[in-house]
């Protein structure tokens, strides 16, 4: 089919037309080096950063003065391209929380050197126990899998479930949508049936006398890296509110769930709303957003969760938000 013959059959609801350009106008303003008949397949690796777009990081950069924001502490002992870029790091920190739809009061936003950074923090900072457990869906980022196990030839974990003594599992996620489904009395119609469990300090699971309270972590993608498939994010609040549902033939009876959602291809496409899906963690990265710059994601971090005192454990996350606040 040539393009005129598409454009017949297609043309009312293709390339945007309610949009303030169409793909054609964009493609002929922004990504002029796209000549000829260059297809560039590659979005879900990384997307094409447009010319404009580098116009205004030149204009940016050549037009003003920024200094290391970490220089000096105190803020009336700043110098002023110190200050300049600490307002343009707290202006972008508002801005990726606005893009996810998400409340300065509930979320932090806390840059790194992209996704797999961000999972690594997360798998550093939580508060692993050998009660706790760990699940990720079978779509997920090799990064997210890193967190289950310590790979020491690149030494990307230090200390995650499986080093500090919890268990972890693989598990598919299946939505229950039949009519007989629906009008049950069921709290929630996902179910998550667990793999086999890995565990390396102990051959037995949920040992008793853990101290303080228990964390477990479920961790999927808002879209999969390989085969597109977009995950329902109703799956948040099922797996936060109705877990011993939700994850019926799971042997974890006891503890609370925290979801963290790798969004790192998900977010280039369609933005998480966190008002609505909760998650505590979400990893995004801006070269999949932007295509540049490369090495800059996004970890953001649901406020107030794990901060009881004096649990073992309790104030992780809280203690990974301050450490990473600039």
């Amino acid at each position: 089919m040539d393009k005129e013959q598409f454009l017949i059959e297609f043309g009312d609801d293709y390339g945007y037309p309610l949009g303030p350009k169409t793909i054609d106008e964009i493609r002929a303003t922004e990504f002029k080096r796209l000549v000829n008949d260059t297809v560039y397949l590659d979005h879900a690796g990384a997307t094409l950063y447009s010319e404009l777009q580098m116009e205004a990081v030149f204009k940016d950069l050549t037009s003003n003065v920024y200094g290391n924001p970490r220089i000096l502490l105190k803020q009336d002992s700043q110098s002023d391209s110190s200050m300049a870029t600490s307002e343009v790091i707290r202006e972008c920190r508002q801005q990726v929380l606005d893009y996810c739809n998400a409340s300065a009061k509930e979320y932090k936003c806390i840059f790194t050197s992209g996704a797999t950074s961000a999972l690594k923090l997360v798998g550093e900072a939580f508060p692993w126990s050998n009660q706790s457990c760990f699940v990720y869906t079978m779509e997920n980022h090799n990064s997210v899998i890193g967190i289950r196990e310590y790979p020491l030839l690149i030494c990307l974990m230090s200390r995650y479930a499986l080093s500090r003594g919890a268990a972890a599992a693989a598990a598919d996620v299946e939505e229950l949508v039949d009519q007989k489904t629906l009008y049950t009395n069921r709290k929630t119609l996902f179910k998550v049936s667990q793999h086999a469990i890995q565990r390396r300090n102990s051959n037995r699971f949920l040992e008793e006398g853990g101290v303080g309270n228990t964390y477990h972590l479920f961790a999927f993608p808002s879209e999969c890296n390989f085969s597109g498939v977009k995950f329902n994010l109703d799956l948040v609040k099922a797996v936060k509110e109705h877990s011993q549902e939700t994850f019926k033939s799971s042997t974890v009876t006891k503890g609370d769930w925290l979801v963290l959602i790798d969004a790192a291809k998900g977010s280039a496409t369609e933005p998480l709303d966190l008002s609505k899906y909760p998650a505590d963690f979400v990893v995004i990265s801006f070269y999949k957003m932007f295509g540049y710059p490369t090495g800059l994601g996004a970890l953001i971090v649901r406020n107030g969760e794990v901060k009881e005192e004096g649990e073992e454990g309790g104030g992780e996350v809280q203690r990974l938000q301050t450490r990473h606040a600039t």
